[in-house]
């Protein structure tokens, strides 16, 4: 008996125990059961008093509704006025059109073109070099210089030696002259020149594209300015001028 009336320790001490007491959840948890049981108290307390109140309201007298009484009187309302649409009236002043209306006929009074002698009369005015026509003089001729004729680097047929580029290089070593100051110093190498051979195969405009010294650069333009001419270069049958480049070998043969 004595071992029934020993008071055992509840869920919550056992969690916290050795713990800080003071904390909040400890005291959460021990006033749950009794906070719990006040709401639900209170709750139903609230919704009894106010199910009381709605039952015990006390009906009007004489506030019995009909079913006409739910009819709804609209005040009636005027009837719209219609107001017709406005009368449109013909524009007064209108010119009726006028059928089969025949051309007036008018005098021309433009002036007429001003007569152009002809080459006769015109002739037959000037006698024995004084002008008897009474004409103004014509304005006087300006000279247009012709632009400059394009000269063209490929062409449909290159410009030909007589006899080819053999017969060439066997005038150029035949005509060339050694400068003897070059051959003194031992100055040989190859001079490239480039020139225009025109449409009537005479060669122009001669340029040293790369030279060696003045004396054999000098002597290799003589040469090619003596060339014979050539057969012209054509583009689409038509001779035109055509650039052409030749090389020109000067070297000294050993004894």
């Amino acid at each position: 008996m004595k071992r029934k009336n020993e008071k055992f320790p509840q869920f919550d001490e056992i969690i916290f125990e050795n713990r800080n007491k003071s904390y909040g959840a400890y005291d959460l948890r021990k006033r749950y059961k009794s906070a719990l049981s006040l709401s639900i108290l209170g709750t139903t307390a609230l919704s009894a008093i106010l199910i009381t109140t709605l039952s015990f309201t006390p009906k009007e007298s004489g506030t019995t509704l009909r079913p006409e009484d739910y009819i709804i009187n609209l005040t009636k309302q005027a009837d719209p006025q219609i107001v017709p649409p406005p009368v449109l009236n013909p524009p007064s002043g209108l010119i009726k059109a006028i059928n089969n209306l025949a051309p007036k006929v008018v005098t021309d009074s433009s002036e007429a073109t001003p007569f152009i002698p002809i080459t006769d009369i015109i002739n037959a005015s000037v006698q024995n070099g004084s002008i008897t026509d009474s004409a103004a003089s014509a304005d006087p001729v300006i000279q247009v210089m012709p632009s400059e004729e394009k000269i063209f680097i490929v062409v449909e047929e290159n410009p030909e030696y007589p006899g080819g580029n053999p017969a060439l290089f066997k005038f150029i070593s035949e005509n060339l002259i050694y400068p003897p100051e070059a051959e003194n110093n031992k100055i040989q190498g190859r001079v490239i020149l480039k020139f225009v051979v025109n449409t009537n195969g005479s060669v122009d405009r001669i340029e040293i594209l790369r030279g060696i010294d003045p004396l054999l650069d000098n002597e290799a333009i003589r040469v090619v300015r003596a060339l014979p001419k050539f057969k012209p270069g054509k583009q689409g049958g038509v001779p035109v001028p055509v650039w052409f480049t030749l090389p020109v070998l000067f070297k000294i043969e050993s004894n």
